[in-house]
């Protein structure tokens, strides 16, 4: 496939990238920036186009689109100047994106898009697991969710086969949440947050990664897909098996208070979560790599 695709040099982008080429795709990379970051300059199969919303014409000829794009959510406070980015970095970038994709002469058979878990609203309790079919909370981030994944509709009215893909913690050792909770821990000085209950719908990236280019390949599939380990866990768990992997202890416990001084608002993404299940893509016929928790840190940690 020849694959259009927008947060291209983002972590999640350049990983996806970096994997799909070798199975014979190619890529036409849209970034603000004014060129490739170097782990991808070298690639005869990229094409890179600089601007901030890409026009019509530099989207013909393309078999497939993925939108990534989404100022950060996580480890910053919500001021009303970050929600508003937060909100017009994902609606109106994707609301822009669909509007010049409707206007194509030969569009795109599927079109992309990021969502997220976050759709099912926060908690701070163990809850039974929700699958696609659970209804949206009623939160800051559900509603943006909603009205983020609302924009891909006129996509569908006109037959382009659309993936909404709710994502959890996608786990990395080199940038995102693993990459940030692993310094605490090296330390001696890492536990659990708040009451430790709440839910982490994680995610290795590689099983991200191929995950999303089974269902881009899937004709059949659409609409939205958790994409999450089979396996949520309490951030009491996490906090156990990080520790165990690394060798360090895991006596600390860090309050809920600590985290609303640093983060405001914001400190809900670590305070609380929500369980989450893949059904629509274990239906799909999708085997995860990675489906356990300790495989897939130890996987992602063997270096440390």
């Amino acid at each position: 496939m020849k694959i259009g695709i927008l947060g291209g040099t983002g972590l999640i982008g350049k990983t996806f990238i970096e994997t799909a080429i070798p199975l014979g795709h190619r890529f036409r990379v849209f970034s603000r920036k004014s060129s490739l970051p170097p782990e991808l300059s070298s690639y005869p199969e990229i094409e890179f186009v600089s601007c901030i919303l890409p026009q019509s014409g530099d989207l013909e000829g393309l078999d497939g689109i993925v939108n990534l794009v989404g100022e950060p959510i996580a480890g910053v406070r919500w001021s009303d100047e970050r929600k508003k980015l937060i909100e017009t970095s994902r609606v109106d970038f994707t609301r822009g994106l669909v509007a010049r994709v409707m206007d194509l002469k030969s569009p795109p058979k599927v079109f992309v898009n990021a969502s997220a878990v976050g759709y099912y609203g926060m908690s701070e309790e163990v809850h039974p697991a929700y699958s696609e079919t659970k209804e949206p909370g009623d939160d800051f981030l559900a509603k943006l969710c909603v009205d983020w994944e609302n924009q891909t509709l006129p996509l569908k009215k006109v037959g382009i086969r659309t993936l909404l893909l709710r994502t959890g913690i996608i786990l990395s050792p080199k940038g995102g949440a693993l990459e940030k909770m692993i310094p605490p821990f090296l330390l001696g000085v890492g536990g659990a947050i708040a009451s430790g209950k709440q839910g982490m719908s994680w995610i290795h990236i590689m099983d991200f990664i191929s995950a999303m280019l089974h269902l881009m390949q899937s004709e059949s599939e659409a609409g939205a897909y958790n994409l999450v380990s089979p396996e949520p866990v309490s951030n009491e768990e996490f906090s156990r098996v990080l520790a165990k992997t690394l060798h360090r202890p895991n006596f600390f416990k860090v309050p809920s208070f600590a985290i609303q001084a640093l983060y405001g608002e914001g400190s809900v993404v670590i305070t609380k979560g929500q369980y989450v299940i893949p059904e629509r893509l274990l239906m799909s016929g999708y085997e995860f790599q990675f489906q356990n928790l300790e495989k897939a840190v130890s996987n992602l940690l063997e270096k440390h």
